[in-house]
């Protein structure tokens, strides 16, 4: 059966991929990484963080089952969702016509009701949780993030969505994020014009590069609680693929899931022809940033302290108070976003208000 769980884990044993359960969902249901391939890099493909959006789970499965790698280290989780996407198979089967009143929000959350895209703040949730430690113990090399997006809620589904005056969309996100390290901005720049010229030629549909310049106090965009921005700030270069499919249904399924995976085939054959640039990154140098906290009051001490053990960051308090953070270089615009939306975000406003 389409959008099968079930079938899900099928495809996965066939795969010839070692399976990995790195954790559970909040109502236990085991989430798997498939692990295939040896190399120096290590990639990272991340499907269905959305249970609504089915053609990327799809797709990771299919390139796995039909892709033997000897020169890379390739990861894939495959539901990082599955509750959700267990309540879309569920609602699917109620409703299973592609109409744009279909998108079945609820199985786009967790069992909590909690979008577990913006929880990589504050982490309160088990899949988070279980995603975030195994990312950071695996520290891969690229970290690709796969999702649909809605069709338009103007009261009407086009026959087809690409009769839709902007044509059947996809859109890329790189790393332009305020306080992203300039070696994470360009490993994820430049795959992305790559492949939106490969997949543009091939499949005919309007790509949109989405670069969510990171301002100072754009706090939506600067805020690591989403994971492509939290990727990013802790120097994981990284790309958000999205292709128009929520309440699409089966819907030009066979062409939704082709252009995920052409867009990881033509991504690991970028990365085949630009080794060298990923051996560069140095991640050896280490920064010391030192914050006076003492005039703040204790809960908003205590929230920083605690957000720096809950991301695994080391660091000391001094005899003076102030807090001491040891981090690669590379991750110092995630520690300096913390401190700022702590401790300065909130006296910026009120100063503009």
């Amino acid at each position: 059966m389409v959008f099968s769980l079930k079938r899900y884990d099928q495809l996965a044993a066939k795969s010839g991929a070692k399976i990995i359960t790195i954790g559970s969902s909040e109502k236990g249901a085991p989430i798997k990484v498939l692990k295939k391939g040896t190399g120096r890099l290590k990639i990272l493909f991340i499907a269905r963080i959305h249970g609504n959006e089915p053609a990327t789970t799809e797709a990771l499965l299919e390139f796995f089952n039909e892709n033997n790698f000897d020169d890379l280290e390739l990861y894939g989780i495959f539901l990082a969702n599955p509750d959700g996407a267990a309540l879309y198979e569920e609602l699917q089967q109620k409703k299973p016509e592609p109409y744009w009143e279909n998108n079945f929000n609820d199985a786009r959350l967790n069992s909590n009701g909690v979008d577990i895209n913006r929880d990589w703040m504050e982490l309160t949730q088990k899949e988070t949780q279980a995603i975030q430690k195994f990312i950071l113990d695996l520290r891969p090399d690229f970290t690709v993030d796969f999702h649909e997006y809605y069709w338009s809620d103007k009261g009407y589904p086009p026959k087809y969505p690409y009769d839709d005056e902007d044509g059947f969309m996809a859109t890329m996100t790189d790393a332009p994020f305020y306080g992203a390290d300039s070696y994470v901005k360009e490993l994820s720049e430049q795959p992305m014009n790559y492949l939106i010229k490969k997949l543009g030629n091939e499949f005919n549909w309007k790509i949109k590069p989405r670069h969510f310049v990171g301002e100072k106090y754009n706090s939506e965009y600067q805020n690591p609680g989403f994971l492509g921005i939290y990727l990013a700030l802790r120097g994981i270069p990284k790309l958000l693929i999205e292709t128009w499919g929520v309440a699409c249904s089966t819907l030009l399924l066979d062409k939704r899931i082709a252009f995920h995976k052409k867009a990881m085939y033509y991504l690991l054959e970028w990365i085949r022809e630009n080794k060298i640039k990923f051996f560069a990154k140095n991640e050896s140098i280490r920064e010391i940033l030192s914050f006076n906290i003492n005039n703040f009051d204790t809960s908003k001490k205590n929230i920083f302290i605690g957000l720096l053990d809950k991301h695994r960051l080391n660091y000391e308090i001094n005899n003076d108070k102030s807090v001491s953070v040891h981090c690669s270089s590379l991750e110092t615009g995630f520690v300096n976003t913390i401190y700022y939306l702590i401790f300065e975000k909130e006296e910026q406003t009120n100063e503009t208000t």
